[in-house]
């Protein structure tokens, strides 16, 4: 059979025979849209927002969820591509549902005079405003403009479905003068998170086998260790794992291969994720295997809205391995180890170490020179600065301890005879 890789991710899909997963999500929204609710879709950067909206104004889709193609109109509108025009390209992007050939600007009354053939003919038009923060964002369009496009839902059978990262409530504090109109009154929030993993298997199985040389459970493991149920990661990790592979199978030289490069092309991704959290976010996430899940907290909470955590770890190794490469204050992090200076916590290869205050002391000493050679003289020193006469014994016990409470992990620290200590 031909090989062909089938694994998508730049950009939304648009066919159905691609679209995986979101089955109660889009039940969800079809029942919502059946009731002629206007519904805001929230969710992060690359979970299929985008793809979703596609996916519901498919008339084959749309008709299986009981929406008459022939009854219910679509308006699609992309906030990038309206992005510092006036509201009358609103208008017109909106007209164009009805009527495709339609010019790309006009004034409003033009836009009621041909929506109120809507009622008469039994019809609805469905407005999408995709990438709505950019519409937010755009000084151009003032709040009467908002207040317009509530009118229409209020007197026209004319609902709106917008998407965007933030859920609407956010976004009210970010731009408080245009999202002060009632437009933004009238939606029903719709929040879209991670793949369940076994949507998640099911992408990666047909995917696979679509392509010609289906994935076995053992590369599935692999890779949703690697990025998670994260339906964008999923595809890339995907992509390359199908691209390497031999018989459904991957080889330890390609298992690495397929994580470098999957790690490589996430990284602006997860470099976008890391710049939008705040500080005390970036902090928890850094701190992660010390964290008491059994206590509710609001920036766990957030972090879980942001798609970072799954089953209250880190979404995959990727993630793991980018968190631990991050410069955060109060954190000293080198291979294995993580130090928090502020909660006086470490833990090695994710799990949780206890150590004495003095070994806390030496550790943290090593992993703020991470390669070089400290002698016994600059550990006593540095150890106990208040001692007249150093003891370099002392500092060699110490080490040995040391090497002892961290186990395997212990062997990083490396003894050369006669000079000193290093981590390496």
């Amino acid at each position: 059979m031909q090989k062909t890789n089938l694994f998508f991710h730049r950009g939304p899909i648009r066919e159905p025979a691609y679209f995986f997963g979101r089955k109660q999500e889009t039940a969800q929204l079809f029942d919502l849209l059946k009731r002629g609710q206007s519904i805001s879709v929230s969710g992060q950067r690359r979970f299929g927002k985008t793809s979703l909206l596609f996916h519901a104004m498919t008339p084959e889709i749309a008709a299986s969820y009981g929406l008459d193609s022939t009854q219910t109109r679509w308006a699609y509108l992309d906030g990038g591509m309206l992005d510092g025009l006036a509201e009358e390209s609103v208008y017109g992007a909106i007209a164009r549902g009805l009527q495709p050939a339609g010019s790309e600007n006009i004034q409003y009354e033009e836009l009621l005079h041909s929506l109120q053939t809507l009622e008469p003919q039994h019809q609805c038009l469905i407005v999408i405003l995709d990438e709505f923060e950019i519409f937010t964002e755009n000084v151009r369009f003032q709040p009467r403009m908002f207040n317009r496009l509530r009118g229409l839902a209020t007197q026209l059978p004319i609902q709106f479905l917008i998407a965007s990262k933030d859920p609407l409530a956010k976004l009210t504090f970010a731009n408080p003068a245009v999202i002060s109109s009632s437009f933004f009154n009238i939606f029903a929030p719709f929040r879209l998170s991670l793949f369940q993993e076994q949507e998640a298997v099911e992408m990666l199985v047909s995917l696979s086998e679509r392509s010609g040389d289906v994935f076995q459970e053992d590369t599935i493991d692999f890779l949703l260790e690697l990025v998670g149920p994260h339906p964008h990661f999923l595809q890339v990790a995907g992509y390359h794992a199908f691209e390497l592979q031999s018989n459904g199978e991957l080889s330890s030289i390609a298992l690495a291969t397929v994580k470098e490069r999957t790690m490589k092309e996430l990284e602006g991704h997860l470099e976008y994720y890391w710049r939008n959290l705040s500080a005390e976010e970036q902090y928890t996430l850094a701190t992660l295997p010390q964290i008491d899940f059994d206590t509710y907290s609001p920036v766990i909470a957030h972090l879980f809205d942001h798609g970072l955590l799954y089953m209250d770890t880190y979404l995959g190794s990727v993630l793991r391995e980018f968190v631990t490469l991050q410069n955060v204050p109060g954190l000293l992090c080198h291979g294995p180890f993580v130090m928090d200076e502020r909660r006086r916590l470490c833990t090695v290869g994710g799990k949780l170490v206890h150590l004495t205050p003095t070994e806390f002391a030496a550790l943290r000493l090593l992993l703020q020179n991470p390669g070089r050679l400290l002698t016994p003289e600059d550990i006593e020193a540095s150890l106990w600065p208040d001692e007249i006469a150093p003891d370099p014994e002392r500092a060699r016990g110490i080490m040995k301890k040391l090497r002892t409470t961290l186990g395997e992990s212990g062997e990083a620290l490396v003894t050369q005879r006669g000079q000193g200590y290093s981590l390496v």
